[in-house]
């Protein structure tokens, strides 16, 4: 299978503080992807690169073979928080509508094809009944929804997603990586998450960032290899629907 992202001896600092030290991965088609590892370990860091907002400061990063500001239209990304003043007046349709927005149509109106594609896109996160709703007023789980299609209604063949589940409760959690399971058939997932407890079930690999990468399979992930993704003991505990229970550190 092609490779969709690849890193090579990547280096990266913030200022003099170092983050990034000697990184190679890659992220292969139709993978479905958990970043994991400590705070500050540079997990949000490799998002930014791959969408091409920050630069390494040596080695290389090809995202389907080209450098990441050459596939921007390809990518798709969903924030771990989303920037909006609730007094703003915005309704569901029109968040989604602003993923047809890029570097080549900064502003202006909308095609009745963007707005088709709009509506068939909140079909697919199951939000198609909120298109006219405020999105002020959504829960968390489901404004996540509406993020998440925002960044698809532009078909993205790679998805990128930053704590997608950081503010929400355990069956919204659930909702939603079933959904990118689904997803995951047509097209390439890479996802920040520090609940490996749960996505362990859903995704096909784990890389582990700490300064450098190292990649685990889900079905190699046990007690030791996450104490060594952390640095510290961590008692993993998979949920179920009657326990909302995470990650412990000790």
């Amino acid at each position: 299978m092609d490779k969709v992202i690849e890193f090579k001896e990547v280096f990266f600092s913030y200022q003099k503080n170092p983050v990034l030290h000697n990184v190679n991965l890659s992220v292969r088609e139709k993978d479905f992807t958990c970043l994991v590892g400590p705070n500050g370990g540079g997990k949000t860091t490799i998002l930014k690169l791959v969408l091409g907002l920050i630069h390494p400061n040596s080695g290389t990063i090809s995202i389907f073979g080209s450098k990441p500001s050459k596939v921007s239209s390809m990518l798709g990304y969903v924030p771990q928080h989303a920037k909006y003043d609730a007094r703003f007046p915005v309704n569901v349709l029109d968040v989604v509508l602003m993923g047809c927005l890029g570097p080549s149509r900064i502003w202006g109106k909308y095609s009745r094809e963007d707005r088709e594609n709009a509506k068939k896109t909140l079909e697919d996160v199951g939000m198609a009944d909120f298109q006219t709703r405020q999105f002020s007023e959504l829960s968390g789980g489901q404004r996540q929804r509406v993020l998440v299609a925002r960044a698809l209604v532009s078909e993205p063949k790679l998805l990128l997603l930053d704590e997608p589940t950081a503010n929400i409760d355990i069956h919204g959690s659930e909702y939603l990586y079933d959904m990118l399971q689904k997803l995951n058939n047509r097209m390439t997932i890479v996802m920040v998450s520090h609940d490996l407890g749960f996505v362990s079930q859903y995704v096909k690999s784990v890389i582990c960032i700490r300064g450098e990468a190292v990649v685990h399979p889900t079905s190699q992930i046990t007690g030791d290899t996450i104490k060594e993704m952390y640095g510290v003991d961590i008692r993993l505990i998979r949920h179920d629907h009657n326990c909302s229970c995470k990650e412990d550190s000790h």
